[in-house]
């Protein structure tokens, strides 16, 4: 969008395509978990995740609960993109990474106080977030994840050979 404000004619061609996870089994009983004993804190890795955890809410009956659940909460978001998902259910991160990275929550988290509380985890899929558990649970924190979306890479290839295809053809 950008390139195109500056008139640049802008050929998308997107790398993966995400999907919901194949079993949302998991991703329910995080939710209904996180309206029976809200967390003290939780981490946004991602506004996708957010949106996809909505998603699943609003499809299970819940939204209103778990809105007034994450309310309770004190909320980080790694980067804008989770906070203006906050924004969109009427909620605000607490604390916004300088360095929209996993070091970057790990570091914003050390700046805080967290021991003895229980801190939900919104992960993103492909990335090993041993490090950044590990950094929360040294810190004194139960750590609850969820991951609430996966990526398909070959899903994209289609997209993939197309735009190779325009690029090679001058368009």
């Amino acid at each position: 969008r950008l390139l195109s404000d500056q008139g640049a004619d802008v050929l998308q061609c997107p790398m993966f395509t995400i999907h919901d996870v194949s079993d949302p089994a998991p991703v329910e009983a995080w939710i209904r978990r996180s309206i029976e004993q809200p967390f003290e804190e939780l981490v946004l890795m991602t506004g996708e995740g957010l949106r996809r955890l909505m998603k699943v809410v609003r499809r299970i009956g819940v939204e209103q609960d778990f809105v007034a659940a994450l309310g309770q909460a004190r909320k980080f978001a790694r980067g804008p993109k989770p906070g203006r998902a906050l924004r969109e259910i009427g909620l605000e991160p607490q604390m916004t990474t300088e360095k929209p990275t996993s070091d970057g929550v790990a570091v914003m988290l050390s700046q805080v106080d967290i021991s003895g509380h229980r801190l939900g985890l919104q992960l993103y899929p492909d990335k090993d977030h041993g490090v950044l558990i590990g950094a929360i649970t040294a810190q004194g924190a139960a750590v609850d994840p969820v991951l609430p979306y996966a990526y398909d890479a070959q899903a994209a290839d289609a997209n993939i050979i197309t735009a190779i295809d325009e690029m090679a053809d001058g368009r």
